[in-house]
Formats: structure tokens, sequence, C-alpha cells
């Protein structure tokens, strides 16, 4: 094997075909060099005399290089098409060999043959995978199935039914994948926990062109690639991975969820195609700044808590949104957020802030936390009327006021503060949980709750309540 197989192909000439042939096929036979033997046989393929069937048969079954296998099937397909040894050979890769890749060739082969016969070995074979993998789903397949005209070709439709059925069979059997499937077709694939590298590692993932919704959580991804073709996902999943930047989504315009939570990002963008985006999650991430996300003009839930983020900024375009995450931040200041005239639910828990007033706008807030904070005092709250959950412990607070417009108030929560007294609680007749232990309350009196017609739950532990105070909260109240 002295002449390398480039060697060879450019000094055929003089080598001469015959003696060609003989050195590639050393090389395919001897060499431990997968690259250099796929490309032997290549080279072997292009000048074949149309005299090696069995030859190319061989490898096709039985090489160890999945590639090569591949590569001599191709050949076959093309030099060999009117071999009739040939849909004996697809018909036993079929039914015996066990091997995706090698399935799906042989069923793109049969088809470029166009034969009654070739089309009767396709869809024998999907009956038979029907019968054993779908019996239970079979109305949900178009009946062409069982009546075709073997005269005819085989509809697009029913052709991408059985590869993806084969698929289907490999992925829940060999891989362990959850697959979901929907008239013949895969629409949701989960390969969570799969310890995959790279998303080419999924076997014709770029082959499943219905796919709706793609989860690869807790993997070793380092980089978002091989889903360009995947048009119609609408969620897409790649939390819990290696991930230092969001690349390559310019195709996903359909996408509706995208969870990058768990990742190392530093920095928002690669997001502007994505005008459908209605969650986007970011968490867990090493954020800095928000930007790059005015065009998501439909995003109904952003999720940027855990991050290192110090300002609220460049969210003016969402008005949308529904339902903010920034806990567990660097924030300092309410700054950025008033025209979220539409926010639901807004989480600043775990931060800086020292003032809230830049939360009187929210007026359609139903949920507002704000435990972990260094807050002083409850303000501008006057036109959060439909607010139904405040959280406010673990602050400095040392009076309870600014809730009396609060009266569709379900649940507050102001423990760990400095409040000494039970007071500015009188109109939120809706309550029904109140959190207050581990502050400075001395005096407590069922009077104090009598307007509460609807409180069921009051928690004043770890207070300095005197002996009165206690026997009446714990006759009222029963537990600690």
């Amino acid at each position: 094997m002295e002449l390398h197989p480039d060697y060879i192909i450019e000094n055929l000439d003089q080598i001469g075909r015959k003696e060609g042939l003989n050195l590639l096929r050393e090389w395919i036979e001897s060499s431990s060099e997968s690259i250099t033997r796929q490309k032997a046989l290549e080279y072997y393929g292009s000048i074949d005399t149309g005299k090696n069937f069995k030859f190319f048969e061989h490898l096709f079954l039985s090489d160890e290089d999945l590639k090569l296998r591949l590569i001599a099937g191709q050949i076959l397909k093309h030099n060999y098409s009117n071999n009739k040894k040939l849909i004996s050979l697809l018909e036993y890769t079929l039914r015996k060999v066990d091997n995706v890749n090698q399935r799906l060739f042989a069923v793109n082969t049969l088809t470029s043959l166009d034969t009654v016969k070739a089309r009767k070995l396709i869809l024998e074979y999907l009956k038979e995978l029907i019968k054993k993998e779908f019996k239970d789903n079979v109305k949900e397949l178009p009946r062409e199935i069982y009546i075709f005209n073997y005269n005819e070709a085989i509809p697009g439709l029913i052709l991408d039914i059985c590869n993806n059925l084969i698929l289907y069979t490999h992925y829940t059997n060999k891989c362990r994948y959850h697959v979901t499937v929907r008239k013949g077709k895969i629409i949701s694939l989960n390969c969570e926990s799969s310890n995959l590298g790279r998303l080419s590692e999924i076997t014709e993932l770029n082959s499943l062109k219905d796919l709706e919704h793609l989860q690869l959580t807790r993997n070793n991804l380092h980089s978002i690639d091989g889903i360009q073709i995947l048009e119609k996902l609408r969620t897409l999943d790649l939390s819990h991975n290696k991930l230092i930047k969001i690349e390559n989504l310019e195709s996903s315009i359909n996408l509706e969820e995208l969870n990058l939570a768990n990742n190392e990002i530093q920095r928002i963008n690669g997001l502007d195609s994505l005008k459908k985006l209605k969650k986007l999650s970011l968490n867990n991430n090493l954020i800095e700044d928000i930007d790059n996300l005015s065009h998501l003009t439909n995003l109904e839930e952003l999720n940027l808590s855990h991050n290192a983020i110090s300002e609220i900024k460049h969210l003016d375009n969402l008005n949308q949104l529904l339902r903010l995450n920034l806990s567990f931040n660097q924030i300092e200041k309410l700054t950025g957020i008033k025209s979220l005239k539409n926010l639901q639910w807004l989480y600043l828990n775990d931060n800086k802030i020292t003032q809230i007033s830049e939360i009187s706008t929210l007026h359609k807030l139903k949920g507002l936390y704000l435990s972990n904070n260094l807050i002083e005092k409850i303000e501008a709250l006057d036109n959060l009327v439909d607010l139904k959950k405040l959280e406010l412990s673990n602050n400095k607070i040392t009076r309870i006021d600014g809730l009396k417009a609060l009266n569709n108030l379900q649940e507050l929560y102001l423990d760990n503060n400095k409040i000494k007294e039970f007071e500015g609680l009188e109109n939120l007749t809706n309550l029904i949980m109140l959190h207050l232990g581990r502050n400075e309350i001395i005096q407590f009196r069922n009077k104090n709750i009598d307007c509460l017609k609807n409180l069921n739950f009051l928690f004043l532990n770890e207070n300095p309540l005197d002996q009165k105070s206690w026997e009446q909260f714990k006759k009222r109240f029963k537990y600690p």
C-alpha cells in the first residue's frame, strides 16, 4: 500500500484501470485508516467496471465502519440499479439488518428504482411495521396505505410515514428517547439525559421535518447546530447543557417556547427571527445586560432569574409580557418596567431593591414577589387593585401600611421584617393567608382580624407576643 489512493486516481492512465482497482481494493481491505478507506472506496466506485456487486454487497452488510457501508450502498444504487440481486439485497436489509441508516437507505433506493416489485416491498414492509408498532393507531394513518395501486408511484406522504416509523422504532427501542407520533409523523422528541455532545448524534434529526417539540435538556451540548431544517419547531428545550452562546436559530421562525436555562450564556443575542416567541427562559446563566429583546413583541413570559443583571432596561417593546422573572440578580432600582402595562406576575425577590415607587403603573399585576430585598416602606400599590399575592418577606419594613386599596389580596407575606404593630390590614377582606412570623409584634388581639372574614391562616411564630396575645392567637388558630 505504498501508493496513496489520491496518487492512484491521479495517475490512473499510467497505472491502468485494472491495477488501479486492485490497489484501491487493497487499501479498502487492509488499511486501518477510516477516512483513507472511505476515500479509496469512493474512487473504486468511480472507476468500477460493473463486475464487483459481491464486493460492494459484502462491504454494505458486514464492514465495521458504518459510513463505509453507506458509501458501498450508494455505489450499488448508482452502478447496479439494473442488477436483479439489488432488490433482494434491499429486501434483506429492510427485514434483517438492524441498522436504521441502512433501512432508510433501502427505502430510499427502492423508491428510486420505481418498479412494481420495489413499491410492493416498501408497502408490505410498512404494513408489517404498523402492525408491529402502531396497531393501536392505525385509524390515524392514510387509508391509501392499504388500497395502494402498485402500478403508480408511491406518494411522498406515505414514504415520509415509512421513514418516520422506522426512526420511531429506532428512537424508542435503541436510543430510549420519548417519542410522540401523530398521523404517522414524529412531532415530539425527548432526548433528555442522553449524554449527547452534538445534535448530529441524533440519527437523521434533519429528516424530522414535521417535528414540533424537541427536548434536549441535561446533555453535554456546547453549541446549537443541526436544527436549521426543523422549521416547524414550536418548542425547543436546551436547558442544563454547556452552551456559551445563542446561535443558528434563524430558521426556527415558528418557535413559541425556547428554554436555555442552566447554561453558560453571557449575552442575549441570536433571537432576531423568533417573532412568534411567547416564552423565553434564560435563567441560571451568566447574563449581565438585558439586550436584543425589543423585536420579541409577542413574548408573554420572560425568565432571567439567577443571572448577574444590575439594571432593568430594553423591555419597552414587550407590551404582551404577562410574566417577568428577574429574581436572584443584582438589581438596585426599579426602572425600566413602567411600559409593561399587561404584566400580571412580577418576580423581583432576592435583589438589592430599596424602594418600589415604579410599581404604581402596573395596574394588572396579580402576583408581586419582592422578598429578600432592602425595602423599608410599602408604597405605590394603590393602583394594583387586582393584586392577589404580595411577598415582602425578609426586608426592612417597620410598618404595615399602603395596603388599603388591595381589596382582592389573598396572600400576604411580611415575615422576617421589623414590624412592631399589628395594623393596616382592615380593608383586606379577601385575605386568606397572612405571614407575619419573625417580626417584633408584641400585641395581638382577635379584634385585629375581625374584619378579615376569609382569613384561614395566620402565622405569628417567633414574635415576642405577650401572654394574652399568645393565648388569643393559640385559641383562634390552634397552631403556632
